[in-house]
Protein backbone atom coordinates (compact mmCIF):
# COMPACT_ATOMS: atom_id res chain seq x y z
CA UNK A 1 0.00 0.00 0.00
CA UNK A 2 1.70 2.92 -0.72
CA UNK A 3 2.71 5.22 2.22
CA UNK A 4 1.64 8.44 2.23
CA UNK A 5 -1.91 6.72 2.13
CA UNK A 6 -0.95 4.23 4.81
CA UNK A 7 0.09 7.68 7.10
CA UNK A 8 -3.03 9.42 6.19
CA UNK A 9 -5.32 6.42 7.54
CA UNK A 10 -3.62 6.75 10.68
CA UNK A 11 -3.98 10.41 11.07
CA UNK A 12 -7.77 9.70 10.62
CA UNK A 13 -7.95 6.77 13.46
CA UNK A 14 -6.02 9.24 16.04
CA UNK A 15 -7.84 11.68 18.54
CA UNK A 16 -5.94 14.39 16.56
CA UNK A 17 -7.79 13.03 12.90
CA UNK A 18 -11.04 12.94 14.90
CA UNK A 19 -10.75 16.62 15.68
CA UNK A 20 -9.59 17.47 12.56
CA UNK A 21 -12.80 15.78 11.23
CA UNK A 22 -15.07 17.78 13.20
CA UNK A 23 -13.20 21.07 12.46
CA UNK A 24 -13.47 20.22 8.79
CA UNK A 25 -17.10 18.75 8.54
CA UNK A 26 -18.75 20.13 11.68
CA UNK A 27 -17.53 23.70 11.25
CA UNK A 28 -16.63 24.23 7.30
CA UNK A 29 -12.99 24.98 8.07
CA UNK A 30 -10.67 23.99 5.41
CA UNK A 31 -8.15 21.54 6.25
CA UNK A 32 -4.86 24.26 6.49
CA UNK A 33 -7.18 26.26 8.94
CA UNK A 34 -8.05 23.22 10.88
CA UNK A 35 -4.49 21.92 11.18
CA UNK A 36 -3.03 25.42 12.84
CA UNK A 37 -5.97 24.89 15.20
CA UNK A 38 -5.10 22.15 15.71
CA UNK A 39 -1.35 22.73 16.30
CA UNK A 40 -2.84 25.69 19.16
CA UNK A 41 -4.66 23.53 20.81
CA UNK A 42 -1.50 20.91 21.11
CA UNK A 43 0.69 24.16 22.76
CA UNK A 44 -1.74 24.81 25.10
CA UNK A 45 -3.43 21.59 26.14
CA UNK A 46 0.26 20.33 26.93
CA UNK A 47 0.12 22.14 30.37
CA UNK A 48 -2.74 20.27 31.17
CA UNK A 49 -2.22 17.73 34.31
CA UNK A 50 -4.21 14.82 31.92
CA UNK A 51 -1.83 12.36 29.86
CA UNK A 52 -2.35 13.27 26.01
CA UNK A 53 -2.13 10.58 23.16
CA UNK A 54 1.27 9.45 22.15
CA UNK A 55 2.94 10.23 25.97
CA UNK A 56 3.98 7.94 28.49
CA UNK A 57 5.05 8.59 31.86
CA UNK A 58 8.83 7.54 33.11
CA UNK A 59 11.17 7.78 35.93
CA UNK A 60 15.18 9.34 35.03
CA UNK A 61 17.51 10.88 37.12
CA UNK A 62 16.94 14.55 38.25
CA UNK A 63 19.23 17.32 35.97
CA UNK A 64 21.18 18.25 39.07
CA UNK A 65 22.56 14.73 39.70
CA UNK A 66 26.11 14.20 38.66
CA UNK A 67 28.59 11.55 38.01
CA UNK A 68 29.93 9.53 41.06
CA UNK A 69 27.00 8.63 42.62
CA UNK A 70 25.63 5.32 42.60
CA UNK A 71 22.37 5.29 40.61
CA UNK A 72 20.23 3.94 43.36
CA UNK A 73 21.38 7.06 45.43
CA UNK A 74 20.63 9.92 43.03
CA UNK A 75 17.25 11.91 42.84
CA UNK A 76 14.90 10.17 40.88
CA UNK A 77 12.14 12.04 39.09
CA UNK A 78 8.70 11.59 36.69
CA UNK A 79 8.32 13.30 33.96
CA UNK A 80 6.46 12.69 30.54
CA UNK A 81 7.78 12.33 27.14
CA UNK A 82 6.11 12.28 23.98
CA UNK A 83 7.27 9.06 22.05
CA UNK A 84 4.51 9.92 18.72
CA UNK A 85 3.48 13.70 18.53
CA UNK A 86 1.08 12.25 15.88
CA UNK A 87 0.38 14.95 13.30
CA UNK A 88 3.77 16.48 13.29
CA UNK A 89 5.80 13.26 13.48
CA UNK A 90 3.68 11.81 10.06
CA UNK A 91 4.50 15.02 8.81
CA UNK A 92 8.29 15.05 9.34
CA UNK A 93 8.37 10.96 8.16
CA UNK A 94 6.55 11.51 5.21
CA UNK A 95 8.98 15.08 4.12
CA UNK A 96 12.31 13.80 5.48
CA UNK A 97 11.92 9.77 6.08
CA UNK A 98 12.00 7.14 8.84
CA UNK A 99 15.84 8.87 10.45
CA UNK A 100 14.93 12.23 10.16
CA UNK A 101 12.00 11.04 12.26
CA UNK A 102 13.86 9.30 14.91
CA UNK A 103 16.53 12.15 15.68
CA UNK A 104 13.08 14.27 16.01
CA UNK A 105 12.05 11.99 18.84
CA UNK A 106 15.05 12.09 20.22
CA UNK A 107 15.96 15.73 20.18
CA UNK A 108 12.02 16.19 21.88
CA UNK A 109 11.97 13.87 24.16
CA UNK A 110 15.37 14.81 26.06
CA UNK A 111 13.93 17.81 25.81
CA UNK A 112 10.75 16.99 27.18
CA UNK A 113 12.20 15.16 30.11
CA UNK A 114 15.12 18.35 30.70
CA UNK A 115 12.23 21.17 31.22
CA UNK A 116 10.55 18.92 33.66
CA UNK A 117 14.23 18.73 35.68
CA UNK A 118 15.12 15.30 34.50
CA UNK A 119 17.31 13.48 32.05
CA UNK A 120 17.20 10.74 30.34
CA UNK A 121 19.85 8.63 29.23
CA UNK A 122 20.89 6.87 25.88
CA UNK A 123 19.51 3.38 27.38
CA UNK A 124 16.06 5.37 27.96
CA UNK A 125 16.10 6.42 24.05
CA UNK A 126 16.62 3.33 23.11
CA UNK A 127 14.03 1.64 24.74
CA UNK A 128 11.47 3.69 24.31
CA UNK A 129 12.29 4.31 20.54
CA UNK A 130 12.59 0.52 20.10
CA UNK A 131 16.18 0.52 18.62
CA UNK A 132 19.74 -0.34 19.58
CA UNK A 133 21.75 2.09 21.87
CA UNK A 134 24.56 1.88 18.83
CA UNK A 135 21.55 3.83 16.94
CA UNK A 136 20.86 6.04 19.39
CA UNK A 137 24.42 7.52 19.32
CA UNK A 138 24.94 7.33 15.86
CA UNK A 139 22.04 9.79 15.61
CA UNK A 140 23.19 11.75 18.22
CA UNK A 141 26.50 11.77 16.33
CA UNK A 142 24.56 13.25 13.27
CA UNK A 143 22.78 15.90 14.78
CA UNK A 144 26.16 16.92 16.30
CA UNK A 145 27.93 17.04 13.42
CA UNK A 146 25.06 19.79 12.43
CA UNK A 147 25.89 22.09 15.43
CA UNK A 148 22.69 20.56 17.52
CA UNK A 149 23.57 19.31 20.76
CA UNK A 150 21.38 16.21 22.33
CA UNK A 151 21.52 16.65 26.25
CA UNK A 152 21.58 12.90 27.45
CA UNK A 153 22.67 12.03 31.04
CA UNK A 154 26.20 10.46 29.92
CA UNK A 155 26.94 13.95 28.22
CA UNK A 156 25.83 16.35 30.44
CA UNK A 157 29.05 17.35 32.18
CA UNK A 158 30.97 17.26 28.60
CA UNK A 159 28.92 20.02 26.79
CA UNK A 160 30.76 21.86 24.55
CA UNK A 161 29.99 24.92 22.30
CA UNK A 162 27.21 23.45 20.39
CA UNK A 163 23.08 24.68 20.72
CA UNK A 164 19.83 22.60 21.21
CA UNK A 165 18.25 22.28 18.63
CA UNK A 166 15.49 25.03 20.09
CA UNK A 167 18.25 27.53 20.79
CA UNK A 168 19.32 27.33 17.20
CA UNK A 169 15.88 26.99 15.90
CA UNK A 170 14.97 30.80 17.87
CA UNK A 171 18.04 31.97 16.54
CA UNK A 172 17.16 31.15 12.66
CA UNK A 173 13.86 32.45 13.55
CA UNK A 174 15.44 36.36 14.54
CA UNK A 175 17.93 35.65 11.63
CA UNK A 176 14.41 36.29 9.51
CA UNK A 177 14.19 33.23 8.68
CA UNK A 178 10.06 31.72 7.62
CA UNK A 179 8.48 28.73 8.85
CA UNK A 180 8.63 27.00 5.96
CA UNK A 181 12.41 27.68 5.65
CA UNK A 182 13.08 26.69 9.38
CA UNK A 183 10.89 23.24 8.58
CA UNK A 184 13.46 22.66 5.70
CA UNK A 185 16.44 23.35 7.10
CA UNK A 186 16.16 21.88 10.75
CA UNK A 187 13.64 18.95 9.71
CA UNK A 188 11.10 19.80 12.10
CA UNK A 189 7.33 20.67 12.03
CA UNK A 190 5.63 23.76 12.14
CA UNK A 191 4.33 22.47 15.39
CA UNK A 192 7.32 22.16 17.05
CA UNK A 193 9.35 25.15 15.94
CA UNK A 194 6.00 27.21 17.71
CA UNK A 195 6.81 25.25 20.64
CA UNK A 196 9.93 25.85 21.03
CA UNK A 197 8.88 29.69 19.94
CA UNK A 198 6.39 29.65 22.58
CA UNK A 199 8.51 28.76 25.52
CA UNK A 200 11.18 31.58 24.39
CA UNK A 201 8.13 33.84 24.67
CA UNK A 202 7.77 33.31 28.14
CA UNK A 203 10.89 33.58 29.34
CA UNK A 204 11.41 36.54 27.40
CA UNK A 205 8.29 38.48 28.60
CA UNK A 206 8.76 37.40 31.93
CA UNK A 207 12.06 39.23 31.72
CA UNK A 208 10.15 42.36 30.15
CA UNK A 209 7.65 42.28 33.02
CA UNK A 210 10.27 42.67 35.32
CA UNK A 211 11.33 38.69 36.44
CA UNK A 212 14.60 37.90 36.59
CA UNK A 213 15.40 35.05 38.41
CA UNK A 214 15.51 31.88 36.90
CA UNK A 215 13.33 30.43 39.97
CA UNK A 216 10.38 32.92 39.91
CA UNK A 217 10.39 32.63 35.73
CA UNK A 218 10.14 28.87 36.60
CA UNK A 219 7.51 29.15 38.77
CA UNK A 220 5.18 31.31 36.01
CA UNK A 221 6.08 29.55 33.41
CA UNK A 222 6.37 25.84 34.36
CA UNK A 223 9.80 25.46 32.52
CA UNK A 224 12.79 24.20 34.27
CA UNK A 225 15.43 26.55 35.69
CA UNK A 226 18.05 24.74 33.26
CA UNK A 227 15.76 25.19 30.02
CA UNK A 228 15.37 28.89 31.61
CA UNK A 229 19.01 29.47 31.86
CA UNK A 230 19.19 28.18 28.12
CA UNK A 231 16.71 30.89 26.86
CA UNK A 232 18.77 33.44 28.94
CA UNK A 233 21.90 32.43 27.73
CA UNK A 234 20.76 33.24 24.51
CA UNK A 235 19.13 36.81 25.00
CA UNK A 236 22.82 37.89 25.29
CA UNK A 237 24.28 36.64 22.29
CA UNK A 238 20.93 38.09 20.26
CA UNK A 239 21.39 41.47 21.97
CA UNK A 240 25.02 41.49 21.04
CA UNK A 241 23.98 41.19 17.38
CA UNK A 242 22.08 44.07 15.54
CA UNK A 243 19.60 41.97 12.80
CA UNK A 244 18.71 39.45 15.76
CA UNK A 245 18.26 42.58 18.19
CA UNK A 246 16.19 44.44 16.13
CA UNK A 247 14.39 41.06 15.06
CA UNK A 248 13.75 40.69 19.02
CA UNK A 249 12.06 44.13 19.37
CA UNK A 250 9.64 43.24 16.38
CA UNK A 251 8.87 39.76 18.70
CA UNK A 252 8.77 41.71 21.69
CA UNK A 253 5.92 43.87 20.21
CA UNK A 254 3.98 41.07 18.68
CA UNK A 255 4.06 39.36 22.29
CA UNK A 256 2.88 42.08 23.81
CA UNK A 257 -0.67 42.13 22.27
CA UNK A 258 -0.75 38.70 23.29
CA UNK A 259 -3.09 38.44 26.38
CA UNK A 260 -2.16 35.49 27.69
CA UNK A 261 1.37 37.01 27.89
CA UNK A 262 0.52 40.00 30.04
CA UNK A 263 1.58 40.49 33.70
CA UNK A 264 -1.37 39.20 36.22
CA UNK A 265 -1.42 39.08 40.03
CA UNK A 266 -3.79 35.85 41.87
CA UNK A 267 -3.36 35.69 45.46
CA UNK A 268 -1.23 32.70 46.68
CA UNK A 269 -2.30 31.98 50.33
CA UNK A 270 -1.31 35.31 52.03
CA UNK A 271 0.96 36.32 49.23
CA UNK A 272 0.80 37.72 45.97
CA UNK A 273 2.13 35.96 42.31
CA UNK A 274 2.93 37.36 39.19
CA UNK A 275 1.29 34.83 36.72
CA UNK A 276 2.77 34.99 32.88
CA UNK A 277 0.88 33.17 30.18
CA UNK A 278 1.20 29.11 30.65
CA UNK A 279 1.41 29.16 34.35
CA UNK A 280 0.53 25.91 35.55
Amino acid sequence: MNERLVLKRAQQKSCEGEFLYELQHSYELSPKLSEEILRSAKIHLERSEQMMEGQVEVTVVGIEERAGKMVERMLRKKVRITVDGGTEDRQVLREHGREALRQLRIERMTEEAIEQGGILSQEDLSRHLFTSVRTIKRDIGTLKERGVVVTTRGVLQNIGRGQTHKMKIVGLYLDGLTYSELCRKTHHSVGAIKRYLDHFSKVLMSQEHGLQSAEEISQVTGLSVYVIRQYEELLVSIRQEPTRRANLQEFINRASYRPELKKRSKMDGKRAVHMIGGSK
